[in-house]
């Protein structure tokens, strides 16, 4: 989401002795307002403190555009208390979201207010209730609806309602395949040069994949970058590189949401947009070369993409956060350039051939989940698994082929790891090594607790099963599923 984000200086006003953040974009179907004042909303308040203190979120409810609060301030109904202000820079992304803890400017009684005003003292948005929520004060619908208790907590995500399970429909049935499984941060070690492990505890970090030998690729949705690396013992991996992904002309930041390797070796990015100007849809694929496979991703810098194919035919008519999310080569088929291509905003899985200069639709599945916001290909399986975020509380589907389409293996919609957290995870991958090891990726968007890189290690074992698919619609498909 995919997510322009910027962290918030706690040291640049003294009555702000701390601003963490959450930040998440995800889409809407307001209409995109035109000034931040009229866009940006007080969403959610926890009165009763969490094991942190007491909250705010805001939201932008612009599905297209990014806000500038610079200097804005919250306060509770004391006016003698001292204000929240936002420093220079603070941005909301479009669709996105804002979490600060108010202690120890104010904290919020049982019977209190939260008041939010522009640079110049105007007031934006004010909220009151009384009582302490047993869960917290809300928007319902998230960001446009009235306040009222909330289903449960949601700091930093989308307010879900009482009695509704989040991502409804398309909500777990059953368990994750390979639970039980110790989910925990990677390890990462960096002789490169350059400070880059700092960067896996940043927000944005998007896509994620396995190459045939391993390595792992990951991508930065608000940078533009991509990341090279290499696995290590344990649940460890070393950064071999980091590049600037540019357009084929050379110039723009790529909104970088999803990543996989292709065929040949080259790498495939899905794209929602050009950062250099993020309020504009351009959902495409750029493919990008890294070179031999002994030397690849082995010197950093930019790379220039070889090859651009946009969507938007196929997507139709969608916000610029709510583009190409998730792709995945699907390997060892009859069509060499088959991608399956998961878009955020519709919740559709599109099957694209990019062998030639224009893409072509091979097939378009309409997913049970809001987003589309990972997917991993197991060639071994014919097993493609697509995964949705925190809106459908990290919950996944595995589709097969089938003598026509791709289509479900079964009726199960799978859990998230039932040692991970209801996450913004926008990347998945699992890849077995030749020894039968598993490793697995995910990305967390927001980089929840400054991990934005989660990962797990299963020793070779008898693996789960699962009956391949039959990929021989692969080459005699000839109809599009609209």
């Amino acid at each position: 989401m995919k997510h322009l984000h910027k962290t918030v200086a706690a040291a640049a006003l003294t009555a702000v002795t701390t601003l963490p953040l959450v930040m998440t974009a995800v889409p809407t179907s307001v209409a995109a307002p035109v000034t931040a004042a009229d866009s940006v909303v007080i969403n959610e308040v926890e009165s009763n403190g969490d094991p942190e203190g007491d909250w705010v979120e805001l939201a932008n409810t612009d599905p297209n555009n990014s806000v500038d609060i610079s200097g804005w301030g919250i306060i509770d109904d004391d006016e003698s208390h001292d204000r929240v202000i936002f420093p220079e820079g603070t941005e909301i992304e479009s669709g996105g979201y804002l979490a600060v803890y108010t202690e120890p400017s104010f904290g919020l009684g049982s019977n209190d207010s939260v008041t939010l005003s522009d640079a110049g003292g105007t007031v934006v948005d004010e909220t009151t209730w009384s009582g302490h929520a047993a869960t917290t004060w809300g928007r319902v619908p998230d960001m446009t609806g009235d306040f009222t208790v909330t289903g449960e907590p949601t700091r930093g995500l989308r307010n879900v309602a009482e009695g509704v399970t989040p991502g409804s429909p398309g909500g777990p049935t059953d368990a994750w395949p390979y639970d039980p499984q110790d989910i925990s941060a990677v390890a990462l070690t960096d002789d490169h040069g350059g400070d880059l492990v700092s960067d896996f505890a940043e927000e944005d970090m998007s896509g994620v994949d396995f190459g045939p030998d391993g390595r792992a690729y990951i991508v930065n949705n608000d940078e533009g970058t991509l990341y090279v690396l290499s696995p290590q013992d344990g649940n460890g991996y070393h950064i071999d590189s980091r590049h600037q992904l540019r357009y084929v002309d050379g110039t723009g930041l790529p909104d970088a949401e999803g990543v996989t390797v292709g065929p040949d070796g080259a790498v495939f990015v899905a794209t929602e947009r050009d950062n250099s100007g993020k309020g504009t849809s351009r959902p495409s694929v750029l493919r990008f070369e890294l070179g031999d496979a002994e030397d690849a991703g082995a010197t950093d810098g930019e790379l220039n993409a070889t090859d651009e194919w946009n969507l938007a035919e196929f997507t139709g008519e969608i916000g610029a956060n709510g583009g190409l999310e998730s792709i995945a080569w699907i390997s060892g088929a009859d069509r060499p350039a088959l991608f399956a291509i998961g878009v955020e905003e519709t919740g559709d899985v599109l099957f694209v051939d990019l062998s030639g200069s224009d893409a072509k639709l091979v097939q378009r599945y309409d997913s049970p989940f809001e987003g589309i916001m990972a997917s991993d290909y197991d060639a071994s399986t014919g097993e493609l698994t697509i995964l949705c975020d925190e809106a459908c509380d990290g919950a996944s589907q595995v589709l097969v082929a089938g003598e026509e389409d791709f289509g479900p293996a079964g009726e199960s919609i799978h859990a998230r790891p039932e040692s991970m957290g209801n996450l913004a995870n926008e990347g998945y991958a699992r890849h077995v090594g030749t020894d039968g090891t598993e490793r697995f990726l995910w990305a967390d968007d927001a980089a929840t607790d400054g991990v934005g890189l989660r990962g797990a290690v299963r020793p070779a074992t008898e693996l789960p099963g699962g009956s391949p698919g039959s990929s021989s619609f692969l080459g005699a498909h000839s109809s599009v599923n609209q």
